[in-house]
């Protein structure tokens, strides 16, 4: 059976969005496993990796997300196995998800180093499971180059059938090409593809707001696909708000306190892609049926505004499985720039 790990070397590199737009471009045919969780959601009374629930959701995978995933702390898996214990249940994993299918993708963690004490890093699952390696980079052009030429002097790669680079979020693909390719080429690594920065995948939806915030949806459900752009926290006067430019800019997402009306129904009447109601109080009603004729989302949260612009802060941009626009992007992305058909070896 054919399988890959697919493996970023720093942390943030969009490694699940390159996953989910080689499955969809490859119409369905592998299955996917996480052994090692990285993204702790809790979701019908169990605990889920984030990821693993995306990809079984987006592909309709047979799997229960939190089958294909082995546990999240290091230190009860540890207990739990020992490395021939590990090399097993990761077997397991690749038995059950490819079972029907021409193989399986097997995302690592959050970065080249994740789960290395249990054996549960990328190159340790490659040689587990006779895998191909992926290894997914991103960042500035330099960046790039050094974590490869870091990849090849440090790395051992012995015991993996072979190792291959897909580069990720390059704003300029013909000048990243022209200048840094050749010099990566002498690596050694086969280079399946340079993938280019794409703005839509850096932004929010008023959907993974409302999960990441654990909140509850009292208005606006039709609008929860909308994008968010601009994020503006009302912690001021209505009218120094109304003199502010940045609260006119277009799809922004208000933080504010339930009980600002003044300051709700004047986001409710500009291009407001969604509401975060904080303190845990509800607007009055003829609030709550403006925003749902608006489409425009609030979302309940017991948080202030403070922690809960300081929690936004600090949110990464996370793919969700009700923007079919961008499934349908990553999938044309990874047919014209990936060569699909080197995947696996």
């Amino acid at each position: 059976m054919k399988s890959a790990v697919i493996a970023s070397i720093r942390e943030g590199s969009g490694k699940t969005s390159v996953v989910v737009g080689i499955m969809a471009a490859m119409k369905d045919k592998f299955g996917y496993a996480k052994p090692i969780g990285d993204r702790l959601i809790y979701k019908r009374k169990r605990n889920r990796d984030y990821d693993s629930n995306l990809v079984t959701d987006l592909f309709k995978l047979t799997e229960e997300a939190e089958s294909i995933t082995l546990g999240f702390d290091h230190s009860k898996l540890r207990y739990m196995y020992d490395d021939e214990g590990i090399k097993k249940a990761v077997l397991g994993l690749l038995d059950k998800a490819g079972k029907g299918r021409e193989g399986v993708f097997i995302e690592a963690g959050k970065d080249i180093f994740y789960g290395a004490s249990i054996k549960l890093d990328p190159l340790s699952l490659a040689r587990h499971t006779g895998s191909a390696l992926i290894l997914i980079v991103s960042g500035d052009s330099e960046a790039v180059v050094d974590d490869l030429a870091f990849a090849r002097r440090n790395m051992d790669f012995e015991g993996i059938p072979s190792c291959s680079v897909i580069i990720n979020k390059v704003h300029d693909i013909d000048e990243f090409e022209d200048l840094y390719l050749k010099e990566i080429k002498e690596f050694g690594f086969e280079i399946l593809g340079v993938l280019p920065y794409k703005d839509r995948l850096t932004k929010f939806t008023v959907s993974y707001l409302g999960q990441r915030f654990y909140a509850k949806i009292v208005a606006g459900e039709g609008g929860l696909s909308n994008t968010v752009k601009n994020v503006f926290v009302g912690a001021m006067s209505t009218d120094e708000i109304l003199r502010n430019p940045l609260f006119n800019k277009e799809n922004k997402f208000l933080i504010t306190s339930g009980d600002r009306t003044d300051m709700i129904l004047a986001a409710l009447e500009g291009d407001t892609s969604g509401i975060l109601l904080t303190n845990n109080i509800l607007p009055p009603p003829h609030i709550i049926s403006k925003a749902n004729e608006r489409n425009v989302p609030l979302l309940l949260v017991s948080m202030d505004t403070f922690n809960a612009s300081a929690k936004f802060g600090h949110l990464e941009t996370l793919l969700t499985t009700d923007n079919e626009d961008t499934l349908r992007m990553l999938s044309q992305m990874a047919e014209k720039y990936l060569k699909l058909d080197r995947i696996f070896g």
